[in-house]
């Protein structure tokens, strides 16, 4: 019924849509937006009957745009809370907890999280004798903990708020003694709430905590919480011409455009998220555990002596190559923002802290009463792993958490082991630390604190134990420049160019294809997004397309050797072989002894049947390869399609007795075999082929490709069609 009133408003049938959103309140008893409903709809009753009186009216198109508006926020408001109220699960739980149960307004809120910093500040002053003071702060932090929970759950339940609810929160956002981590927590809240029933009060809120607020685990996530809900609510936000306005001032100021930019390849970069921990469980670590012996104690890989490792065994050397790959690639994977550390912390979530939905959010604090004995003494040095680890701009909050609450769990000889000081002797451990304190703690900077937010977003939907009860926003595209508001500003200057690089090499062929496209219409001088655009194309085996942007490259950069070899290869594929051979012969000319472009100039040529021509190419390579495999089965062809069958079985008895045959050479021997019509030794090969096949109908499919050829060299259709009857 709910689709019924919005595919009603989509077709701007307001009567009909009306009397179905009545009919929806009533079937979920959503009693309270009924007034709103009745209210409506009598003023839209007034405009209709005036407007049918022939009355002119200068507002009637404002108050027409604001009625149709009005009903999709009602239709979205009821069932909203017609899933909350009637729902099973803890979201639902919390809904009605909070209907049950009188709970504190945000102005209220405002007023006690206020005093719980006024009591913090004062302590101090109040309580002479350490432990007194030590019990008093934490009383105060487990009463800031109840509120910035209660102000969380408060906010992801709600309903759109009312003109004071957004006056009140909006007064609490800026309140100066109001912790930056508490802000952090709400925003994120809202964020929530606005991915499932846009809120226009609430967007407000998330644009003005990113203008009013300085401090980045406050206004990037706000940044991060806009883009989600203008992609999630992209039909209701173009409702409100005032707040698209607001978005289209952003154009102007490119620091908006750099990090919404960054924003954009994060949740491109969290698609990888999957992939990164399957190859981290599957190949990565198994290979370092593999390996673990080569490992000493306070010895780097790059120290290690490759000479001595040789001495012992060479197979060692390759296993430390591997390594030193693999640990590259991860720390190049981590620069560019990918989760790493997924696989490692998942198993670490289950403590009763990650069971209430607000502690997913919690910038780390060392505060936070869960962690909080952790710290209360001064055991942990400065230097120590702990410490560093803390400090790293790697981890995200929710893993910090997860790691102090392990430490927590771990005897007092182990947790030692962590917080001691790491010493002079460990240089790469010191280094680390010392480019940390260089650097002001990177976490600090905006693009970190919006890595860490998603990847403490991407532990949310993915691993907290009510994740089922909610859609997984990272199942979705996350393609925010399909969104009519954002898309000028995630593809402003060169930023379109990098989104599609970069989709185009983590191979997300379509999406590059599309920007390649517009990329190509507004820079078609650059010859490298032709090349690209070509490249897709022919990875999708969309030849045709490919060939002209291909062409279309070729002419800025004439002659360019990776241009010209991707047009052959097309033009093959497409099976247009004169063209494919042009190509090939103009690579050529620069590349005479490029032994793979040789064996596909004398493909093309065979293909062509010049076979002369042909062989002499493959002779060629076959003198110049190490391993001449693949030009002894061409030549062998060649010589079959001549009819010189002494010839071919020469080349194909080589194959036959190197170490590892193919299936096709016991084939192509048994069709010379059958061409000089001796059946026996045809057999005899062919059988080795069916050894190769699962049933005889795979034999078959193999054997009859070739029917045509068969029937060139002169074997009779009855003697192909015996051949696989007397094999059976």
């Amino acid at each position: 019924m709910y689709n019924d009133v919005i595919q009603l408003l989509d077709q701007h049938r307001l009567k009909a849509a009306f009397t179905q959103l009545i009919a929806l309140v009533e079937k979920t008893e959503n009693w309270e937006l009924k007034p709103a409903v009745e209210s409506l709809q009598t003023t839209y009753n007034y405009m209709v009957q005036y407007a049918a009186q022939g009355m002119e009216d200068p507002g009637r198109e404002n108050l027409y745009a604001q009625i149709h508006r009005g009903i999709y926020e009602l239709a979205d408001r009821v069932e909203f809370i017609g899933k909350l109220k009637n729902g099973y699960g803890h979201k639902s739980d919390t809904y009605r907890k909070f209907k049950r149960f009188a709970t504190e307004t945000y102005g209220q809120l405002k007023t006690s999280l206020e005093s719980a910093t006024e009591d913090l500040e004062v302590s101090n002053l109040m309580y002479t004798d350490a432990q007194q003071l030590q019990a008093k702060q934490r009383e105060l932090y487990q009463q800031q903990e109840r509120m910035t929970d209660q102000l969380f759950d408060k906010t992801w339940i709600s309903d759109c708020w009312t003109e004071e609810e957004a006056k009140e929160a909006n007064e609490l956002l800026v309140s100066v003694l109001v912790p930056a981590h508490v802000l952090a927590v709400f925003v994120s809240a809202v964020t929530l709430n606005l991915m499932a029933l846009f809120d226009p009060r609430k967007f407000q809120f998330l644009l003005n905590a990113y203008r009013q607020r300085t401090e980045l685990v406050i206004n990037q996530r706000a940044l991060v919480g806009l883009a989600l809900a203008v992609y999630y609510q992209e039909k209701r936000l173009a409702q409100y011409p005032e707040l698209t306005a607001a978005l289209s001032l952003w154009t102007e100021d490119p620091q908006v455009i750099e990090q919404l930019h960054s924003i954009q390849l994060l949740l491109l970069i969290s698609r990888e998220t999957e992939k990164i921990d399957r190859r981290m469980r599957e190949e990565i670590i198994p290979q370092m555990m593999h390996n673990s012996q080569l490992l000493e104690k306070d010895l780097n890989i790059e120290e290690i002596d490759i000479e001595e490792l040789e001495d012992k065994n060479p197979e060692w050397e390759k296993n430390m190559k591997k390594i030193s790959e693999n640990i590259r690639e991860l720390g190049e994977l981590q620069m560019e923002g990918a989760d790493t550390y997924m696989g490692t912390f998942a198993q670490l979530k289950s403590y009763p802290f990650f069971h209430q939905a607000a502690h997913w959010f919690y910038p780390f604090n060392r505060q936070t009463p869960a962690i909080a004995d952790l710290f209360a003494t001064d055991e942990i040095k400065e230097k120590s792993f702990l410490n560093i680890m803390l400090q790293s701009p790697t981890f995200c909050n929710s893993d910090k958490y997860s790691f102090c609450l392990t430490l927590n769990s771990l005897p007092h000889s182990q947790r030692n082991m962590l917080t001691e000081d790491l010493g002079e002797h460990n240089e790469m451990m010191q280094e680390t630390f010392d480019k940390m304190q260089s650097d002001e703690m990177n976490q600090e900077k905006a693009n970190t604190v919006a890595r860490q937010y998603m990847h403490d977003l991407y532990r949310f939907f993915k691993l907290w134990m009510f994740r089922n009860e909610q859609h997984d926003m990272f199942t979705d595209e996350l393609a925010l420049w399909k969104c009519t508001a954002l898309r000028p500003l995630i593809l402003a200057g060169t930023y379109q160019k990098q989104i599609a690089d970069f989709l185009f090499s983590k191979e997300y062929l379509p999406e590059a294809a599309e920007l390649y496209i517009q990329l190509s219409i507004t820079q078609s001088n650059d010859p490298d997004i032709w090349q690209k655009l070509g490249f897709v194309y022919q990875k999708q085996k969309k030849y045709d397309e490919a060939i002209q942007a291909y062409i279309q490259a070729d002419l800025l950069k004439p002659d360019h050797i990776w241009t010209l070899k991707h047009l052959a290869q097309c033009y093959k594929r497409s099976g247009n072989y004169p063209k494919a051979l042009e190509y090939f012969q103009r690579v050529e000319q620069s590349q005479p002894e490029n032994l793979n472009l040789l064996l596909q100039i004398g493909q093309c040529l065979a293909i062509l049947r010049e076979y002369d021509k042909a062989l002499a190419y493959f002779f060629k390579v076959e003198y110049l390869e190490k391993t001449p495999a693949n030009a002894q089965r061409a030549i062998g062809w060649c010589y079959f399609m001549r009819g010189k069958y002494p010839e071919a079985h020469r080349f194909y008895e080589k194959l036959l007795e190197s170490e590892e045959p193919q299936t096709s050479d016991w084939l192509n021997n048994g069709h010379v075999y059958a061409a000089e019509k001796n059946i026996p030794k045809a057999l005899e090969c062919y059988r080795e082929v069916m050894k190769s096949c699962k049933t005889h109908d795979d034999f078959l499919k193999i054997y009859l490709a070739d029917k045509e050829v068969l029937l060139e060299q002169g074997i009779s259709e009855t003697t192909i069609y015996l051949i696989p009857d007397l094999l059976s």
